[in-house]
Formats: structure tokens, C-alpha cells, sequence
């Protein structure tokens, strides 16, 4: 074991912080800790060029959007511990109603479905509120009748969910390493999916019972007519992880359906939405 290792502590706006860990992510990086309102990146490796490429980031996507996003680093060398136990040791298992979500590393509960997810394969290990409430979305709407599409898959977690309640199920990323992560999770989960592709949505040439999309409330605004067309009619749409202060608008872009229920979490919102038969 070397004598120090490299800690980088960064933060940014809380409905963007999926964009930056997917870059995170890419760079293979294996120890990341999100607390303290931020991420934690540690290597043995110096992380000065992954601190650079985040800051290279958040200038092109402010550009991009043309808004002002909230980012902030810092780079550390510490000595060295075994910091990757004491990483394991801050990962706590969760239980939503009847899944019970754990590390490869915990224990399974024996009266719960029981989700494998290492939280450094990808994001999305049900900790955050907009993925807590989908879970429970999911639970109260799926069967082992049910044909699902999970839009922007992360970590799988959601497909894999719905696979262990008996759905079929598909599912679709954006991000090619998402796609990979949630391939693996689900070999370790011992479900398939149906289908999963890098892309989105627009390439399925199905209609479903139930849509997940959780994901950000300027991608959901953009992708509103796919998702309500992938909609069987008679369907459920859910949709997760939106800050409070877009409720309004994502709730107008999709006022043509019938609102079901709405879960506040924190400053996250979820909806689940009907597609009424004509």
C-alpha cells in the first residue's frame, strides 16, 4: 500500500450531479462517496487531470445550456488507511417496502426481494429520493403481466426491480457505460432484460404498460411526446427526478394525462400518470 493517496471532494447543482458522475464514471474510477452535500473521488492514482476534466466540463455545459451551474473542487493528498473499508463501511442497505437493496458485501434479508448493487458500478442505489420513490412507484404498479421500459437505466436498478417482480422488461441509456454497468447488475441480480440498447427511447418500436424515466426535468420536457406515445393506452408513466421549482412545468407538459399520484421527497419530485383509453 502506498504511503498517501488522492481525495477530490467536488460539488455542483443537485440535478446535474448525475451528468458529472456519469463523466466520473468513464474514468473508471472504482472509490466515490457521496456525502456532505458533494462527491468523494479516492485513488492511490493523482487525480489532478479527473479534476481538470470536471472543471473542462462544467465550463462546456454552462455554455451549452447557457446558465449559470453552481461548481466547486478541491484536491487533497492524505495519508494513506485502508480507505477503501472505511468507504464500505459508509454504504448502508436500504429497504423500501418489500426490496431491501444491498451491497454485494451485506447481507440479504430472507422475507424481502433482494437487489444487489455496488454503488461504484454506476449511480443509482436507491439512496437518492427521486429513486426511492420510483421503487415504490414500481412496487405498487408491477406484475408479472406488466411490459416495462426503464428510460435512462443508470445502475439498472429500476429494470432489475421490475425483472424481479416477473415484468418483462427493457431498457434503454444514453450512456454506453451505464448500459454495461446495468448488464452486470443484473447477471449478479440473476435476471435478463428483454432488450436494453445505448440511445433512447426513440428507438424502441414498442408501446408498454408501464414507462420509468428518471431523469432530469429538462430531458423529460424534451422527450414528453415519446414517452406518452410509448405509453400503451390504459398504461402508467412514472416520472422521477424533478426539483420541486419544475413541478409546475413538467406537470403542464403532461397535463393530458391523468395524474395519479405525486411523491415529494426532499426537493425532488415523482409523478405516476395514467394514459386514459380513448
Amino acid at each position: 500500500m502506498q504511503k498517501y493517496y488522492y481525495e477530490l471532494f467536488f460539488q455542483t447543482d443537485e440535478e446535474y450531479i448525475e451528468l458529472f458522475l456519469d463523466l466520473v464514471f468513464s474514468f473508471g474510477i472504482e472509490a466515490i462517496e457521496e456525502k456532505n452535500n458533494g462527491i468523494y473521488i479516492r485513488s492511490e492514482e493523482n487525480l489532478e487531470l479527473i479534476e481538470l476534466a470536471l472543471k473542462d466540463f462544467h465550463r462546456k455545459l454552462c455554455d451549452n445550456l447557457k446558465i449559470q451551474i453552481y461548481f466547486n473542487s478541491n484536491l487533497e493528498q492524505k495519508e494513506n488507511k485502508n480507505w477503501i473499508e472505511e468507504y464500505k463501511k459508509g454504504i448502508q442497505a436500504l429497504t423500501i417496502d418489500n426490496v431491501h437493496i444491498h451491497t454485494t458485501w451485506q447481507k440479504a434479508k430472507q422475507d424481502k426481494i433482494n437487489i444487489i448493487i455496488d454503488p461504484a458500478l454506476a449511480f443509482g442505489s436507491g439512496h437518492h429520493e427521486s429513486t426511492h420513490a420510483c421503487i415504490e412507484f414500481i412496487q405498487k404498479y408491477t406484475d408479472n403481466s406488466k411490459f416495462c421500459l426503464d428510460v435512462g437505466c443508470g445502475s439498472g436498478i429500476l429494470s432489475i426491480i421490475m425483472a424481479k417482480l416477473g415484468a418483462k422488461v427493457q431498457a434503454c441509456d444514453t450512456d454506453e457505460l451505464a448500459i454495461i454497468a446495468s448488464k452486470e447488475n443484473a447477471k449478479l441480480n440473476q435476471v435478463t432484460f428483454d432488450d436494453i440498447w445505448v440511445g433512447s427511447i426513440n428507438k424502441s418500436l414498442h408501446k408498454y404498460d408501464i414507462v420509468v424515466a428518471n431523469i432530469i426535468a429538462d430531458v423529460l420536457t424534451i422527450l414528453k411526446k415519446d414517452l406518452k406515445d410509448k405509453t400503451k393506452e390504459g398504461g402508467i408513466l412514472i416520472l422521477s427526478g424533478i426539483l420541486n421549482k419544475y413541478e409546475d412545468k413538467i406537470k403542464d407538459a403532461f397535463k393530458d394525462l391523468t395524474l395519479l399520484e405525486c411523491k415529494q421527497k426532499g426537493e425532488w419530485i415523482s409523478l405516476a400518470y395514467k394514459k386514459d383509453k380513448k
